[in-house]
């Protein structure tokens, strides 16, 4: 449907706003960009020193939640850009986003484990999960709440008990074990897609069958991928620099 040039790196994540009418991405370049769907307007944030892995936006439209290899999540203020709470961690940042109710916040870390902080005071909600084996690429919870997906360096995706830690599902969906997963659930809960950095072609499972029901083919490697909030559009972040939108009843089809 349209592609989004002006980051001077290659895009490592994408998020979409609640209304669907601006998109979030992180770029290596260290900038978030805050792109008009319809338009392409874009309005740059800068404060990380180094790669953006992670970005989500807050259901209300008011936040914008960031991660990167300098160690830092940042939460932004998505009318004014400016930074309001800034996380210090020990690992780098692989992956973020808020609950649904955007009191806390969930990071993948390179360390093996995901963490939860409350928005409010910057601090652990509760003790690490001890995730995989290999570094935490991508953390989701679910449309529910109530559960969160992890992916691994290994290819391998699995689902938790968001109260608690448990593990309550694992499976390999992605040949290449030495690269990094991304994934987004649909809102339904009903599918989950998920892209690979070695790979050109994102691909959509239902969570079920663990059966691939639909393929998204690009011209080079994807780093993320997101479903919209109403379900009807896929986002992806190639590492060609540039954003890729996808209407979801066409998402088998090449760009």
């Amino acid at each position: 449907m349209r592609v989004f040039e002006g980051h001077t790196s290659k895009v490592r994540c994408v998020c979409f706003y609640p209304d669907e009418n601006k998109l979030v991405s992180g770029s290596g370049d260290g900038t978030l960009r805050i792109w008009d769907r319809k338009t392409g307007a874009v309005e740059v944030l800068k404060g990380h020193t180094f790669d953006v892995w992670g970005v989500d936006v807050s259901r209300d439209g008011k936040m914008v939640v960031s991660g990167s290899w300098d160690k830092t999540v940042r939460i932004w203020n998505a009318e004014s850009g400016e930074t309001t709470c800034t996380i210090e961690t020990q690992s780098w940042v692989k992956s973020v986003q808020f609950s649904h109710d955007s009191s806390r916040v969930v990071a993948g870390l390179e360390d093996s484990t995901a963490r939860v902080w409350s928005v409010e005071t910057g601090k652990l909600a509760f003790e690490p999960i001890k995730c995989h084996r290999g570094s935490v690429e991508c953390v989701r919870y679910s449309p529910s709440g109530d559960r969160i997906a992890s992916a691994s360096a290994r290819g391998s995706v699995a689902i938790w008990n968001s109260h608690n830690g448990e593990q309550l599902r694992t499976w390999k969906a992605h040949n290449n074990v030495d690269s990094p997963t991304s994934l987004s659930l649909s809102p339904t809960g009903t599918h989950l897609a998920t892209s690979n950095w070695d790979e050109k072609i994102p691909f959509v499972f239902d969570i079920s069958t663990g059966e691939q029901v639909a393929a998204l083919w690009h011209g080079e490697n994807v780093n993320e991928i997101a479903y919209s909030p109403s379900g009807q559009f896929i986002a992806t972040a190639c590492q060609d620099n540039k954003v890729y939108l996808w209407q979801v009843s066409f998402y088998s089809r090449r760009p």
